[in-house]
């Protein structure tokens, strides 16, 4: 950060009902656990070091786990990790994991929110699918959001809709590009995950309930979002 702002970053892992599978705390040297106050004893138990505990009713969903974070952390920048992700890797002819490597972790994450703050950026974030094919440069500027999210809060224009909260981070995406014009997307990085494999997770949701925040996408963007439900994907059309 530049040292005349006096910017500072937070860490913070959203999680519910993953107690005994505290895997995202294993790659960062710091970060803070936000967690339902019902569960809270059950992740200091588990070996969770800092563990922010909210009251159930204001983080019963990940939309409000998320923006609970963003309007309540202290930081200027929060970065904010998914809770199943086991590893993290660099992707460019290849991929190449980063064994937990906390070191170059850390330095990503701060690289990227300097960056926000050169670049006058409010919403950062990583591929929803890390498939090697799929790297075409080491930034991009649009596109689906994935399991490592950063906010730069003064700059972030984007508020949370609840109509759309199972696809809540891709609308926060089409509202930073309709308002600021541009995000920021680092490609090179991806995540293993075990996404909608562990308790509390997406498993969870009632298809209807996905289904109608799928349709409140399409009516809220129109042309701008579409889903193949073929194959459960969805894509952003926004022109370069």
């Amino acid at each position: 950060m530049k040292k005349e702002d006096k910017l500072t970053l937070g860490i913070y892992v959203q999680s519910y009902h993953r107690y005994n599978k505290i895997l995202t705390q294993d790659l960062l040297e710091q970060c803070v656990y936000v967690v339902r106050a019902s569960e809270s004893e059950l992740y200091r138990k588990a070996g969770v070091e800092n563990v922010w505990a909210v009251p159930d009713e204001e983080v019963n969903n990940a939309i409000r786990t998320y923006w609970w974070i963003v309007d309540h952390a202290p930081e200027d920048i929060v970065f904010i990790a998914d809770d199943d992700i086991e590893d993290m890797m660099y992707r460019l002819d290849d991929t190449t994991r980063l064994n937990k490597d906390k070191n170059t972790i850390m330095a990503e994450i701060e690289r990227i929110a300097q960056m926000m703050v050169d670049l006058n950026v409010g919403y950062a974030c990583i591929d929803a699918t890390g498939i090697p094919y799929g790297y075409d440069g080491e930034f991009a500027f649009k596109g689906t959001s994935g399991s490592l999210k950063w906010v730069y809060k003064r700059v972030l224009k984007a508020r949370p809709d609840e109509n759309c909260k199972y696809n809540y981070d891709l609308d926060l995406v089409l509202q930073e590009l309709l308002y600021n014009r541009i995000i920021l997307k680092p490609r090179y990085i991806i995540c293993k995950d075990y996404q909608d494999v562990n308790a509390g997770g997406d498993s969870s949701k009632l298809r209807q309930d996905q289904i109608d925040s799928i349709e409140n996408m399409k009516r809220k963007w129109g042309k701008y979002f579409k889903y193949n439900y073929k194959n459960n994907k969805p894509q952003i059309n926004v022109p370069r």
